[in-house]
Parts: C-alpha cells; sequence; structure tokens
C-alpha cells in the first residue's frame, strides 16, 4: 500500500491521473505481494487479463513490482512478454526514474522524497521503516524485503509536520515490526510522542506489532496521548505453545494473553485486531482447539485468517505440510465463522453510544467516519463535515455496518 501510495503521489506531481478502467490507461501498474501463495496466482491472474488488453492497445505500458517482483524477478518477463518493466521492493527508489521514461513522462525526472506535494487528503500512510530481522519459519518478508532498516525519525517528523500542515488529520505508521522502530536513541514510544507534539495532528494508528517487542512504555504511550487510537494490530497466529515455537514467533501463548490483560487495564476501551494462520504443519485438531478457544474468550474485534501456504526460502517450507487443503478450508471457516459472530455482538453493543469520529472520505451517499477503535460508521454527507472530529450517536446497525447521526 505505502509503495503504491509513494508511486501515485509522484505520478501526480507529474500531472499524471488514475483512470477507472484499463482501456483508458498508459501505463498498468501492478503492486504485488508474496506473503501467500494466494496472492500471487491473483497477480498472475491479473497480468492475464492485462494481456488482453495490451493485444489491443499496443502502446499500453505494464509494470509489476513488490514482493512478488522481488522474488521472481526476471522470470515474470519470461511467464508475460507483455510485461514492461519489473521492480521489486529493494528496487523502488532507484526505479521511479525507469517509470517515468517508460511512461514518456517529459517533466524534468525529480527524485522521490519527502517534500512531494501530498494535497488535499485527510488519513496519510507513512513507511518508518522497512525489511525484517524476525524470521518466522512461514514467513517469506525477510526474503523480498530485506533485513530490518528504520528510517531518520527526524526525516520522518519533518515529513509528518508537512502533511499536517496540507490538511492530514490522521496519520498510519506502516512498518513489517513498527514497535521494534529504533533510529539512534529513538525508539518506536519516542517516536510516537514526539509526532503527537505536532499541531493540528488529530491522530496516530500504526502496524503491524510483534507481540515479543511490544514495550511496557509503549502501552504506557498509548495510554497517555489523547492522539493515538484506541486500536491494536497484535498478530497472535496461534494459541498453541506446540505451533507457535514450530513458526518460530519466540513466544507464548500465556505471554500473548498477558499482553492483551495489560493493554485492557492500561486501555479499558481499545480495539484488538489480530492474525491467524490455519493448517500449519503438525496442528492437529487439538491445536486448532486451542487457537479457536483463544478467539472466544479474547473476543478480538477484528481478525484475519489465513489458510497456511508454503513459501519458497522459508523453513517452514521443508515440513511436511500434513493438513489437508479440504481441513485447512473447514478450520478456516470456523474461525471467520467465529469471529463474525463476535464482530457483530460487538457493534450491536454500540448501538445508542455516542462516540467521537474522523470523516474520512465522501463515497457514494454517505460520508465515511471512523473511531479511534477503528470502526467505521456512514453518516448523511453534508460536505463541511469532510476532514473534522465530530461527534456522533450510532442510530441504526446493518450486519457489521454502523450508521450514525451527527450531534450538533
Amino acid at each position: 500500500m505505502c509503495d503504491s501510495d509513494r508511486l501515485n503521489s509522484v505520478f501526480l506531481d507529474y500531472g499524471a491521473s488514475k483512470v477507472d478502467n484499463f482501456w483508458d490507461a498508459d501505463v498498468f501498474i501492478l503492486n504485488t505481494c508474496s506473503v501467500r501463495m494466494q496472492s500471487e496466482q491473483k497477480a498472475f491472474s491479473y497480468l492475464g487479463r492485462i494481456e488482453e488488453f495490451k493485444r489491443q492497445n499496443s502502446n499500453m505500458k505494464i509494470v509489476v513490482m513488490g514482493c512478488m517482483a522481488e522474488r521472481l524477478g526476471y522470470s515474470i518477463k519470461k511467464r508475460f512478454k507483455s510485461v514492461d518493466l519489473v521492480i521489486g521492493t529493494k528496487d523502488i527508489d532507484s526505479s521511479v526514474s525507469k517509470i517515468i521514461d517508460l511512461c514518456y513522462l517529459k517533466k524534468p525526472f525529480k527524485k522521490m522524497n519527502f517534500n512531494v506535494n501530498f494535497r488535499s487528503e485527510i488519513v496519510k500512510h507513512i513507511t518508518i521503516m522497512k525489511g525484517c530481522n524476525n524470521y518466522c519459519s512461514y514467513c517469506v518478508v525477510p526474503f523480498v524485503r530485506g533485513i530490518e532498516k528504520s528510517f531518520n525519525s527526524s526525516t520522518i517528523i519533518k515529513k509528518c509536520s508537512l502533511v499536517v500542515k496540507n490538511g492530514v488529520r490522521e496519520i498510519i505508521f506502516f512498518g513489517q515490526n513498527v514497535n521494534s522502530y529504533k533510529y539512534g536513541n529513538v525508539d518506536f514510544s519516542l517516536l510516537l510522542r514526539n509526532v503527537a507534539s505536532i499541531k493540528d495532528l488529530e491522530r496516530i494508528r500504526f502496524m503491524t506489532n510483534h507481540p515479543k517487542d511490544l514495550s511496557d512504555n509503549l502501552i504506557n504511550v498509548i495510554s497517555e496521548s489523547s492522539k493515538i487510537c484506541s486500536h491494536i494490530h497484535l498478530p497472535m497466529q496461534s494459541a498453541s505453545n506446540k505451533i507457535l515455537q514450530a513458526m518460530d514467533r519466540k513466544y507464548t501463548y500465556e505471554y500473548y494473553l498477558n499482553l492483551i490483560e495489560k493493554l485492557r487495564f492500561a486501555v479499558p476501551n481499545i480495539s484488538i485486531t489480530t492474525d491467524i494462520i490455519v493448517g500449519f504443519p503438525g496442528e492437529t485438531d487439538k491445536d486448532f482447539e486451542y487457537t479457536l478457544n483463544a478467539v472466544k474468550n479474547i473476543r478480538f474485534s477484528g481478525l484475519y485468517v489465513f489458510k497456511y501456504s508454503p513459501r519458497p526460502n522459508t523453513k517452514a517450507f521443508k515440513m511436511i505440510d500434513n493438513v489437508s487443503k479440504t481441513e485447512k478450508k473447514k478450520r478456516h471457516t470456523i474461525i471467520l465463522k467465529e469471529s463474525n459472530k463476535i464482530s457483530a455482538e460487538i457493534v450491536l453493543k454500540m448501538l445508542g453510544n455516542k462516540y467521537q469520529v474522523l470523516i474520512e472520505k465522501i463515497d457514494g451517499g454517505f460520508m465515511e467516519a471512523k473511531t479511534k477503535s477503528g470502526h467505521k460508521i456512514f453518516l448523511k454527507i453534508n460536505k463541511k463535515y469532510y476532514g473534522k472530529i465530530l461527534n456522533v450517536v450510532i442510530k441504526e446497525v446493518k450486519g457489521n455496518s454502523l450508521f450514525g447521526d451527527v450531534i450538533d
């Protein structure tokens, strides 16, 4: 997402614009993921579709970037002759000029930096680090994103100040593991404190977090700062200690549960979301039952559940993938059903209550707002409210969707 956002800023700076369909596009940029096999299969499917359009529009340029591009490299061009350029994650900054040249944009190339005109965005994603040092046994990220590197804290703060001056009201920090951020003597907790002091910045979010690096100091910062949103994404992956050890997650379920208790004590209304992998090699019915019970007991506000997918170069790739596809699908369905049930119960309890929200976008017939806990609320359109912090009352719940009215 952040790589796409950065490229989008550059293209806008050159006077380019987004289009809604393939027919109107001069260049098609596919930003890929390689974390799961399904993600790569979707990317191949997209490339197959866009090839058909290029046969009828030979002037269209096709660029493939991101993690899959890093992992597979030139073999993508061998498989899809229509692809003009492949850019890996480690080459994104140095290759922007190649994309500009490819698209015949004649404005003198300007190295992408933090002084790009960000225009009138309300929410801005900012990458504060790249890479990962954890080497979880199932994860390909360290191989396609490289080792962990934290970006200059002063530069990050300057960028945050710049985007706020340009109308941004919420900043979302991104990184493979933001809570291990460290630049000189500035750790993630101190970075959050410094950014929270920026005038006119209303909210700060961040993701994603590794449980082993979630310190008491960071929990205190979340509790003390009114600008840091009461939501954290804390991947659990499994509640079986046997599976966590096989995943090289470097914590036990008991340690994870203690973090949940600390967070809820410090920030009583905090919304906690998570990631779960089902069908990891060696996961028995009993191991899965531990995870299902954890979902029921912790009551996450939401979760992403994934069926284990072997990825080349990882330790788990050498393990025997002994959970059948049928069983993975079954476990995936069970977790998702339980999660949806809990999420519905949580949002139903919000009915009739008042919340402070930020109006983030106007889409269709509604304004889309978000609470500090990360819940979306749809409101009747009034353009004067765009980008404002307002108080609303929840009037209606449809499934997991919330509808409210502005309180004068």
